[in-house]
């Protein structure tokens, strides 16, 4: 969620990059590589077409992000890109998240092999499912479920990668959200997120549950979020501040919510890009884009994407959002977000 228009830059906090050092150490990139997408979910935000990255100008794009420290696959959906594989291994030094509607169970497990096989680096396969049969069936499409289950299942039996559940939490699902989380902690995913509706969604009657609600049931939210291991069983202390930092970010982003602020300090452009299927950059997926890799320069977009930023907050004042993926390279450079997290203190 981000409402620039009603933000106010002098109670947000304020932004200030990186030495250049910390940013390609903590660097975050979301790639999409295809607009093509087998759902039409009526949460998304994104834009849907025939659009799709060419191996080729991935290899282009690869070489101007250098080596990004986390890398997500966007889309449309990431397993309809017949390339997938070869283009995740252009990035061999980065931590690679892709999220999956499941919806080709067979497929999607066969690819994830193939990644999972030759990428060295952590791996982790996000499943969408946004409720039980019936409510997630009713915002993702009939049979989503089933298949997005049977993807889950299927993958969980794979070695080598960290496996999770994305859910969007709304007003369509608030209701049975505690009982789903229970399900699926059953089901033994490395950890489940709840992501905070945001953008425009495709259904404009969804939006998110009132505050009240998610404050008075963030108690045993967070006791459901707390149960994981978070892909370090092994490491108890790794464990530990994983789980320190779920209740953090659940804690900041419904403040952030409460009082329309930012409460840790936004790194896009610094360290946030998103590059879409075309070749556009822009500093964040809500924000317009400020030109294209695939023609220009990264140290000229750079300069393009500083100077919106800046008329961005002239106009409209400090934006604030609670978007998951941009939260936390903004946390994990934050030094008093940092010790929060390591003393367990509130924000």
């Amino acid at each position: 969620m981000t409402s620039p228009k009603n933000s106010s830059s002098s109670r947000s906090v304020r932004r200030v990059p990186l030495p250049r050092f910390f940013q390609k150490r903590f660097r975050h990139v979301i790639l999409h590589i295809t607009e093509r997408c087998n759902l039409q979910c009526k949460s998304c935000f994104v834009r849907k077409s025939t659009q799709e990255l060419s191996l080729e100008d991935a290899r282009l794009l690869a070489g101007k992000l250098g080596r990004p420290r986390w890398l997500d696959i966007g889309g449309g959906e990431p397993f309809l890109h017949p390339q997938l594989p070869e283009i995740c291994s252009l990035f061999p030094d980065s931590d690679i998240t892709i999220p999956t509607n499941g919806q080709d169970p067979e497929y999607i497990e066969t690819t994830v092999s193939t990644i999972a096989q030759k990428h060295r680096k952590p791996l982790t396969i996000a499943v969408s499912l946004d409720g039980f049969e019936e409510t997630n069936d009713c915002i993702r499409g009939s049979g989503s479920f089933a298949r997005g289950l049977e993807s889950f299942q299927r993958l969980r039996a794979l070695p080598g990668i960290t496996l999770k559940v994305n859910t969007v939490v709304c007003n369509a699902n608030a209701n049975s959200l505690l009982d789903f989380m229970a399900f699926i902690r059953a089901e033994e995913a490395d950890y489940h997120s709840l992501l905070l509706l945001r953008g425009q969604p495709e259904d404009r009657s969804l939006a998110l549950p009132p505050l009240e609600f998610l404050k008075e049931n963030s108690s045993a939210i967070l006791k459901r979020l707390a149960s994981y291991h978070y892909g370090s069983k092994r490491n108890p202390l790794l464990h530990s501040l994983k789980k320190r930092y779920q209740r953090y970010l659940w804690t900041v982003s419904l403040r952030t919510l409460e009082e329309e602020r930012c409460f840790v300090p936004c790194q896009a452009p610094w360290l946030h890009r998103v590059v879409y299927a075309d070749g556009r950059l822009s500093m964040c997926e809500l924000m317009p884009a400020s030109g294209n890799l695939l023609e220009e320069s990264m140290e000229t977009l750079e300069k393009e994407m500083e100077k919106a930023l800046k008329n961005q907050e002239a106009k409209y004042g400090s934006c604030f959002c609670t978007h998951n993926c941009n939260m936390a390279e903004n946390i994990m450079t934050h030094p008093p977000s940092i010790l929060s997290v390591i003393l367990g203190i509130r924000p």
